[in-house]
């Protein structure tokens, strides 16, 4: 099973203080990353906060649990599980499967200088951008599938998002030692896009709205 976990600020008037939000969370959860500005290190909080709450409905014993990091330095879990986390302004979302690799990307849909992303689409995806009747959205829809399948893999932009092909139904990465393929659950979110990467066979994601 594939759930999730969103939480969107815009439905707050008041968002909980840092420190309320790290007494939250098991010592072993928390992020370790630096954040410059507050912003980002409460949507870290936030994301794992969520991931403690999915783990916590799936019966995990946190006081057992380990948090490492693998060669590409994705964080993985003790158990086999594995999540993914992704945060954009508002946004926060996090996903646990048991159905193996997940990925997930949110972005808020907003104006961007298109020209200066054309090197990291295909000529066939740069086509389909320029033909697109909201070329912004379809440019946001595009950029959440690479990056979604990206972080399922555990890989980062060292790859070049021209090896991340995916309008077909089935994303491919190429141009690896092996092939990576994912295919996408699109999630509605107003004013953002969100894809989802999972196994081609994976079950639906089950996906809930979270308050504090």
């Amino acid at each position: 099973m594939i759930t999730g976990a969103c939480y969107d600020k815009r439905d707050f008037s008041e968002m909980p203080g840092l420190q309320t939000l790290k007494k939250k969370i098991a010592p072993v959860l928390l992020p370790t990353t630096k954040y410059v500005f507050e912003g980002e290190l409460l949507n870290s909080l936030i994301g794992r906060w969520l991931l403690q709450c999915l783990l916590q409905k799936k019966q995990v014993s946190l006081q057992k649990l380990h948090l490492t990091s693998d060669h590409q330095g994705k964080p993985r879990l003790s158990l086999p599980l594995d999540f993914s986390i992704t945060h954009s302004f508002d946004l926060v979302i996090c996903l646990v499967s048991d159905e193996g690799p997940v990925g997930v990307d949110v972005e808020k849909i907003r104006d961007v200088p298109l020209e200066e992303y054309q090197s990291s689409f295909t000529e066939s995806e740069w086509s389909f951008l320029m033909k697109a009747p909201n070329t912004i959205e379809s440019f946001f829809s595009l950029w959440t599938k690479k990056e979604s399948l990206l972080k399922m893999h555990g890989l980062g932009l060292q790859v070049p998002l021209t090896n991340v092909q995916v309008l077909d139904a089935v994303g491919i990465i190429t141009g690896m030692t092996s092939v990576y393929t994912g295919v996408w659950c699109p999630y509605s979110i107003r004013d953002y896009s969100c894809n989802i990467a999972v196994p081609e066979n994976a079950s639906r994601v089950q996906m809930e709205v979270v308050e504090f």
